[in-house]
């Protein structure tokens, strides 16, 4: 599914996908289909927004929570997801947890809820929004990361980088590891880390909506680009 267009092929590619995609949506439309929902297309995008509550993940270094950041990202790339026809499932939509009470073993409890939530959900795709963070503040730029053993979230997740790497210029490769999220569901299934809080400029910038805007589209088009890219 990775495909190796570059620069101007890539964007064309990408574009051609939105016109395709809307085009099914006008059709939906005309031919007043029902499907579950009531979303134009029969596809489920479980988004995962990471930590919560007293987990609030890495802390930027102007002081701002993961968790927070990564709930606002997950509600754009949401809307963008079901302004396309798509029926979204969000694991978590407030700042809270998932754990319950905040005792001993929330950790493993708030994992297993979101398994819960996913599973119920039978989705097509899942996709984890996260932050990253380094010891050293240059780093900067998404990355996307999947289940070592599962093909499909490698093609998924490589999708994706393709379009970050088209946005920012770099040359990063999804990276595979062993991820209980990633792990634990059937879908094809990548965890996105945004950018990261340890870079104070770019911490700043992850907390503008139209910064938020433009990598939510991102992880968008790079989605499009695994479904129908390949």
């Amino acid at each position: 599914m990775f495909v190796v267009w570059k620069g101007k092929r890539l964007v064309a590619v990408l574009l051609l996908l939105i016109v395709a995609q809307l085009a099914l949506m006008a059709f939906l439309i005309a031919e007043n289909l029902s499907v579950k929902n009531t979303n134009l297309i029969d596809f489920t995008v479980v988004l995962d927004a990471g930590h919560g509550g007293i987990d609030g993940g890495v802390v930027g270094v102007d002081g701002t929570k993961e968790s927070s950041l990564n709930l606002a990202y997950a509600e754009t790339l949401g809307e963008i997801f079901q302004t396309a026809g798509f029926n979204v499932v969000y694991t978590r939509k407030g700042e809270g947890g998932l754990y319950g009470l905040p005792t001993k073993g929330f950790k493993q409890r708030d994992m297993l809820e979101r398994k819960r939530i996913i599973d119920e959900a039978d989705p097509n795709l899942m996709i984890s929004i996260h932050m990253n963070k380094f010891g050293e503040s240059y780093r900067s730029g998404p990355q996307v990361f999947f289940q070592d053993d599962k093909d499909d979230g490698r093609d998924l997740a490589e999708s994706i980088q393709r379009v970050f790497n088209e946005f920012t210029g770099k040359a990063r490769q999804a990276l595979g590891g062993d991820f209980f999220v990633c792990r634990e569901t059937d879908c094809p299934a990548v965890i996105v880390e945004c950018g990261f809080l340890s870079n104070p400029q770019e911490c700043a910038e992850l907390q503008t909506e139209q910064y938020r805007n433009k990598v939510c589209q991102q992880i968008f088009n790079g989605t499009m680009l695994y479904l129908y890219g390949g």
